[in-house]
């Protein structure tokens, strides 16, 4: 389960973001703060030059470069792979099993966990935002 608010998840992901040579590769030249939200928990996580130096439950007073925010569900949805990240970040309607004819296509519907803040910021690490993804499905089982 997925708990960005608890230290012990906390730690693991700090460790897997560590241990990955793409998401270090991906920022080594990004020196900001990705906040990771799921409803109410949070994790902010500290990246300087590839790595990870501080994770911490809560926001501080200075804020975060951008944020990843979703509900609790659609983070789950993504941990057990029912979702791929790429379709939780983009905006839209991709599931169709129940309707052939695609009369509830709505491509205006909004992403299911939102890239908010600095988007340029965003941009430039955005291929680490799916190792990230992938060190939080892999500690999440």
């Amino acid at each position: 389960m997925i708990d960005f608010g608890d230290a012990r998840f906390r730690d693991r992901l700090q460790e897997a973001l560590s241990a990955h040579q793409g998401f270090a590769q991906e920022t080594r030249w990004f020196d900001g703060s990705i906040l990771l939200e799921a409803d109410e928990s949070r994790c902010w996580l500290k990246v300087y030059r590839g790595r990870i130096i501080e994770t911490l439950d809560a926001v501080p007073p200075f804020g975060s470069t951008f944020r990843l925010r979703g509900s609790r569900q659609a983070w789950q949805e993504l941990a057990c792979g029912e979702r791929r990240f790429a379709d939780l970040i983009m905006p839209g309607q991709r599931r169709f099993a129940n309707d052939p004819s695609l009369a509830g296509a709505d491509a205006a519907a909004p992403a299911r966990i939102a890239i908010e803040g600095n988007l340029l910021e965003a941009m430039r690490v955005y291929e680490a935002l799916f190792h990230l993804a992938d060190c939080v499905v892999q500690i999440a089982k």
